[in-house]
């Protein structure tokens, strides 16, 4: 694990925005204190809770303030083996992840900042024991807001396949196998699936290949038939009618008009943040604007 820059408990007096239409070649890992708007891409998200959101390598983003002061904390860094990481990561890139265990994270991302700055023999290895143990407790809170459902029959077991499952979108996974592996028949194991995280497996299978798909059709030059068949289509056909049903557009499409997109949505963000910081002040920005410290 690299780390390129670490900032912990930046406070800006009058609010903050900031755009970058192709991104970074970083990933930032982002946590963000005091209500804001985040877009990542073509999603936007109003953040009212203390939340981190890490954007990957060349991912257009842009965040505003909603209030004054505004406060977060962010790393810069590269992991060592990407694919390591991504496996060992138990919780969505790109997307915000709510937290409930700040007494726990934020004293990490202080040791990670104040280790930045230190230069001894063994601080590769530290920052990446400490980014580890920083993921280990992000994804804690991913898990408590997303997997609720522990009553479900063998919900450990289809935890661990859920898991599995969005940390290998280039697999040909098959339900009749993973339901295998609990020894379960399909359509009962489909059931309790559903019950357990409200969509089906089948879903995420799909939506764990587009979203990778997006990855590669905005971050490389690869072909739409080599994307295809990195995430282990047998027919670009089939990869082309599954993307366009699930974005509304095609593969190329997208990649073209990706940029445009965001400008779009900027434009959308900024009306939005009128209607969205009214709610924030009249409903919760007196308990939320414990500037940055949260008990």
């Amino acid at each position: 694990m690299h780390i390129h820059n670490a900032i912990y408990n930046t406070i800006h007096e009058d609010g903050f925005s900031t755009s970058r239409a192709s991104g970074i070649a970083d990933y930032l890992l982002l946590y963000i204190k005091t209500p804001a708007l985040l877009q990542v891409r073509e999603n936007t998200y109003t953040i009212t809770d203390p939340s981190v959101v890490v954007i990957s390598g060349y991912t257009p983003y842009k965040y505003i303030s909603v209030t004054a002061p505004y406060c977060d904390d962010y790393i810069h860094f590269l992991p060592r083996d990407t694919n390591d990481f991504l496996k060992k990561l138990h919780f969505p890139l790109n997307k915000p992840v709510k937290i409930n265990n700040h007494d726990l994270i934020d004293p990490i991302i202080h040791a990670i900042c104040r280790e930045y700055y230190e230069s001894t023999e063994y601080v590769l290895d530290i920052q990446y024991y400490q980014m580890m143990l920083l993921m280990a407790r992000v994804g804690e809170s991913w898990s408590a807001e997303h997997y609720q459902n522990s009553q479900v029959p063998y919900f450990e077991n289809l935890l661990v396949i859920r898991k599995k499952v969005l940390a290998d979108p280039a697999k040909n996974w098959k339900i009749k196998d993973l339901a295998k592996e609990i020894t379960l028949s399909p359509a009962y194991f489909q059931v309790l699936y559903k019950k357990a995280f409200g969509t089906t497996c089948l879903s995420d299978i799909i939506e764990n290949k587009i979203t990778a798909a997006k990855e590669y059709l905005l971050s490389t030059d690869m072909s739409v038939a080599d994307i295809a068949s990195e995430l282990g289509y047998s027919q670009v056909y089939h990869f082309i009618r599954q993307f366009k049903k699930s974005t509304g557009v095609t593969p190329g499409a997208f990649r073209k008009c990706g940029d445009f997109l965001f400008e779009v949505f900027n434009a959308a963000l900024e009306d939005q943040l009128i209607l969205v910081a009214a709610d924030i002040q009249r409903d919760t920005i007196a308990t939320t604007l414990g500037v940055c410290h949260f008990s």
